[in-house]
């Protein structure tokens, strides 16, 4: 993957985004046909090109928003319930090197609890301990603590690669061209770290 390039136009950025569409089906894409589908891997991978896309699509520094950005405002184009579940999908997934190893539960004012539930299937599915779920639309647990949010590990793949069709043309191209040429002098710019090499 090459460096994020200034733009001038809009059309030089799309030689960019095939070759990020070639990484999520080379990295992701294999990891779907494995035994279990890898829930954990392809959710943590998925939600960094959702960060990635986020920042070059608003231009934003800022993690939480360029990531709900770009779930509420461009993944909705393909599926309504990514506006609906953005700000849960960010609390809960924003874990890798930061927080742990499995997505956040979380607890609202009244004490009920969302967890993250990953399932390889369709948008409609049946899950055995559960009964039937729907991707992204939160079901009742069996204990009445809370609820369960379904993320079916195909459709977020299949619609992240379908959200960067809707990134092209989803605000007007000069302001497309502003927000991608601020992430991309962001992210060229070296990260100051006191290292030592020897």
């Amino acid at each position: 993957m090459a460096q994020v390039p200034t733009i001038v136009t809009w059309n030089e950025a799309r030689q960019y985004l095939e070759n990020l569409r070639g990484t999520i089906r080379a990295d992701v894409g294999p990891l779907l046909d494995t035994n279990g589908a890898a829930p954990f891997a392809i959710c943590r991978e998925a939600l960094s090109y959702i960060d990635h896309l986020g920042h070059l699509y608003s231009g934003r520094a800022q993690v939480k928003e360029r990531s709900q950005d770009y779930l509420e405002q461009v993944m909705s184009r393909v599926d309504p319930y990514y506006r609906t579940r953005a700000r849960e999908i960010f609390q809960m997934y924003r874990c890798g090197p930061v927080h742990e190893f499995e997505p956040k539960v979380l607890e609202n004012k009244k004490g009920q609890l969302l967890k993250w539930l990953c399932y390889k299937g369709d948008r409609t599915a049946n899950i055995d301990t559960i009964g039937p779920v729907k991707h992204l639309q939160p079901v009742k647990d069996k204990e009445g603590k809370g609820f369960w949010l379904p993320v079916s590990t195909g459709c977020l793949i299949e619609d992240l690669l379908r959200s960067i069709d809707q990134f092209e043309k989803a605000t007007p191209e000069d302001e497309r061209v502003t927000a991608w040429n601020r992430a991309a002098r962001e992210l060229a710019c070296p990260e100051p770290f006191d290292f030592v090499v020897t």
